[in-house]
């Protein structure tokens, strides 16, 4: 591992079980020297990554927000899917979209029908396992033989206590269904297992980039399933044919979302002006 993947990894530490870190605390959790974090935290900051409380322990910068900004913006996924999802909550009360991230799935978008809340602890950003839900099996259906099989490897009982299969043959199986159907349907735990029917998302080559979720009564899953599938078609056919942007309304977009911190020599001499 490379001295900046283990920087990195410190980012890793963040998250809403705990999401201020001392340096001691990193320590612990990484097995890195006192140096070391206080290196990586130091660079961290200067990044705007990380930001020093008062009380001497860091949490996530404003680096975060400025580039979550752009995401919402400029994410080939939701600026291309951005109408069809509306029309999609308008129809189905609720919809969310999940991306894969690693070995687990983190909600990206989450819309509401107009004059419906949406539901307090289903928001941007919260990550679920993958096979809590029906948007997390779904994405993981359509994952390459070679990850299933290591992700089986290191998570068989899970699978097993899920209702995936009981062994390696069984688990391919009931993806292998799953993917004929064409959506998935299941009733997981938290808040985006609420979400009983999930779509795959295709970009290009065919690699799936993300699922579409929705509520469902036990009676409507096959026609909201239906619904769903239709949309992740159209969205999948429009990602394909879209245009990136021009680099100069991308240079543009940046330039005013984002700042790069001033150098310390500038920063006192505006504090001294």
């Amino acid at each position: 591992m490379s001295s900046l993947d283990r920087m990195l990894r410190v980012l890793d530490l963040f998250a809403a079980e705990r999401p201020h870190w001392t340096v001691e605390q990193a320590m612990t959790r990484t097995g890195f020297s006192r140096s070391t974090i206080y290196r990586y935290f130091k660079s961290l900051t200067a990044a705007g990554l990380v930001a020093p409380g008062p009380d001497g322990a860091y949490c996530l910068g404003p680096a975060v927000i400025g580039l979550d900004r752009l995401i919402r913006l400029y994410d080939p996924l939701l600026a291309t899917a951005r109408g069809q999802l509306t029309e999609l909550a308008r129809n189905l009360s609720l919809v969310t979209v999940v991306q894969p991230y690693r070995d687990q799935v983190v909600v990206t978008h989450v819309e509401a029908a107009p004059g419906l809340a949406t539901p307090p602890d289903l928001v941007r950003g919260l990550s679920a396992g993958l096979f809590d839900s029906a948007a997390s099996r779904v994405i993981l259906a359509h994952e390459p033989v070679r990850r299933l099989r290591r992700v089986y490897d290191v998570a068989g009982p899970a699978i097993a206590e899920a209702g995936l299969g009981a062994s390696w043959t069984a688990f391919r199986q009931a993806l292998r269904v799953q993917r004929r159907v064409g959506f998935a349907a299941h009733r997981g735990q938290g808040p985006l297992g609420a979400l009983a029917v999930a779509v795959p998302v295709f970009g290009e080559g065919d690699r799936v980039i993300a699922a579409i979720a929705a509520p469902a009564r036990d009676a409507d899953v096959a026609t909201v399933g239906g619904t769903l599938f239709r949309a992740s078609r159209r969205i999948a056919a429009q990602l394909i044919e879209r245009q990136p942007p021009e680099p100069e309304a991308i240079a543009r977009a940046s330039a005013a979302l984002w700042r790069p911190p001033a150098s310390s020599d500038r920063a006192a001499q505006l504090l001294t002006a």
